[in-house]
């Protein structure tokens, strides 16, 4: 009987085959890991925000954030000191000059004037007194005038009588010559009321003058107690909007302290603080744009602060547009420096890796297809607050991707999903 035996081909194909097609799965899967391996990393197309390179004209300016403010600002202090008992305004209250912010009280003071009242009226009363015993001076020294011009004249009758009888040796010469004596005594006497009467009125005038400069004295004393008193009722003193109250009742103030603040609100500016790298670039009447929510406000620089404080310039902007929004002081605003305006330069918005001019960058520059970026090495040129000028690396149209690639640093080729 004969037997049907397989082929030894057949054998050998069936022993091979096993081995040969695990061979061929490993060596598929190897050309696929390496293939997957060399693969550029992928990120999502929603993540990233792509921007396209233009051409044609941008402006250079400056950012920076500020308020507004009221330069025209009136500090109210006290004059005296007090106990506050009310105070009258709130922050945002408009008021005159006359209009009251706050009353305080100071017994002292009402204690001083009434005292000061007193000496007034007692420094009348001696002015009064003064003024009779003036007048019964002045009539003693009529009388002691008349009384030295009657003793006077009688001594001279009395001489000649004298003289006429001494020759028929009626007196003596000694008798004659003490009579003539008492007559050059008596006429001394007589000149001397006669100049004490002509000087009284210059004595009368000085006395009055000072006993009313004494009075002068104590009534401006009074009036400046008044004025003090007057002002425990602290007025505003200009017309305005009160900023700030730094008081409250039953506190004690010392003369000269701060109670409020009140400003001017018909004019008002905007203050900005530029970065100081950037502020040397600002000059006086440059234009700026201000944003305050939806309005747009155009101004003027009108001052540069020369101090730097906290690495940052205070800049001052007169505003120009007429007419203006609602305004407050304090109120924050948004602002834009104009430099200079770039015409017909390749543009790109600003990368927030962007420090200073002529920096070299390396961007992801999209494929036309859209599918995958490559790295480029940019050359930046001047640079604005939301723009930069491209001077190589780019071309108009070339779409960029500005999100943060830091992650992919040392890869030149990402794909997009």
């Amino acid at each position: 009987m004969d037997i049907q035996r397989a082929s030894t081909r057949s054998r050998r194909w069936r022993t091979l085959g096993g081995p040969l097609a695990l061979a061929g799965l490993l060596i598929g899967l190897t050309v696929l890991a390496i293939v997957v391996l060399n693969r550029p990393p992928g990120l999502s197309s929603e993540q990233i925000w792509v921007a396209t390179v233009s051409q044609g004209e941008i402006v250079r300016e400056i950012s920076a954030t500020g308020s507004i403010v009221a330069p025209r600002l009136r500090a109210v202090t006290t004059r005296n000191a007090g106990v506050v008992e009310q105070v009258l305004v709130l922050p945002g209250d408009a008021v005159q000059p006359d209009s009251v912010l706050l009353i305080k009280s100071n017994p002292d003071l009402e204690e001083d004037l009434a005292q000061a009242a007193w000496e007034l009226a007692a420094t009348e009363a001696e002015q009064a007194v003064q003024q009779v015993e003036i007048e019964n001076r002045q009539l003693d020294l009529v009388a002691q005038l008349a009384q030295a011009q009657a003793e006077y004249t009688s001594a001279l009758i009395e001489l000649q009588a004298q003289e006429e009888l001494a020759q028929s040796q009626v007196f003596s010469a000694i008798e004659v010559e003490r009579s003539r004596l008492r007559v050059e005594q008596l006429k001394r006497r007589l000149e001397a009321e006669q100049a004490r009467l002509e000087r009284a009125p210059e004595h009368r005038a000085a006395q009055q003058a000072a006993t009313e400069a004494k009075l002068a004295r104590q009534r401006d004393k009074i009036s400046h107690l008044e004025g003090l008193i007057e002002l425990l009722r602290v007025p505003a003193g200009s017309t305005g909007l009160i900023q700030e109250v730094n008081i409250q009742e039953g506190e004690r103030l010392s003369a000269g302290e701060l109670v409020a603040r009140i400003v001017d609100p018909t004019h008002l500016i905007a203050r900005l603080r530029v970065p100081e790298r950037e502020a040397a670039e600002v000059q006086l009447d440059m234009p700026v744009r201000l944003e305050l929510g939806p309005h747009l406000i155009q101004g003027q620089v009108s001052r540069i602060d020369p101090t730097a404080r906290d690495r940052h310039i205070d800049v001052d902007v007169r505003l120009t547009s007429n007419p203006l929004p609602p305004l407050r002081p304090d109120q924050s605003i948004q602002g834009r420096l104009e430099l200079e305006r770039l015409d017909d330069v390749l543009f790109l918005p600003r990368p927030a890796q962007a420090r200073q001019e002529g920096q070299r960058l390396d961007l992801f520059v999209l494929r036309p297809d859209g599918r995958r970026a490559r790295r480029a090495q940019v050359e930046l040129g001047r640079l604005s607050a939301r723009e930069v000028e491209i001077l190589g690396g780019l071309s108009a149209g070339d779409r960029v991707i500005m999100s943060d690639m830091s992650e992919f640093n040392g890869i030149d080729e990402v794909r997009l999903r």
